[in-house]
């Protein structure tokens, strides 16, 4: 119990890092990061899209795909934040860390709305629930929220 507090101490009162290196790295490494999840993302997008599948295709394994992109980008976005946390910010940087995270939120909000049409649309072969006008609707969206894709 006493080594707890003892650490809790030295977090709360050490002193701040100067390193700019470090947080540039940190930087680059998360807009990275973005860009690889919206290549991975695009390339799972057209695999799905393409009119040359099978029919046995598996939306299960690219639904699951785009759930470990999801997952990664959250590890990574959370993982910038607690990187950051003891660094003195410039308001340049905030404001580029802010754009970022601005980013992969909004990457996020897209691929889990092509995820979710396209797990109604796995469902549908069980059940008939799907309309054509809701799958409409929900690529409209789709395409709404793609037009902010970033980078």
């Amino acid at each position: 119990m006493k080594s707890f507090f003892i650490y809790l101490l030295l977090i709360i009162y050490s002193p701040p890092l100067n390193a700019t290196e470090p947080l540039d790295d940190i930087k680059s490494n998360f807009y990275n990061e973005i860009v690889d999840t919206k290549k991975k993302y695009l390339s799972i997008k057209s695999i799905i899209l393409s009119p040359y599948k099978n029919r046995n295709f598996s939306y299960v394994n690219h639904l699951d795909s785009l759930k470990n992109l999801l997952n990664n980008l959250e590890h990574y976005r959370r993982e910038l934040f607690f990187s950051i946390l003891a660094v003195d910010l410039s308001s340049e940087d905030i404001f580029f860390i802010d754009r970022l995270n601005n980013n992969s939120q909004t990457l996020i909000k897209i691929i889990n709305e092509f995820r979710s049409i396209y797990y109604r649309i796995s469902l549908d072969k069980i059940n008939a629930f799907y309309s054509l006008k809701e799958y409409s609707s929900d690529m409209e969206t789709l395409l709404i929220l793609e037009d902010n894709m970033p980078y």
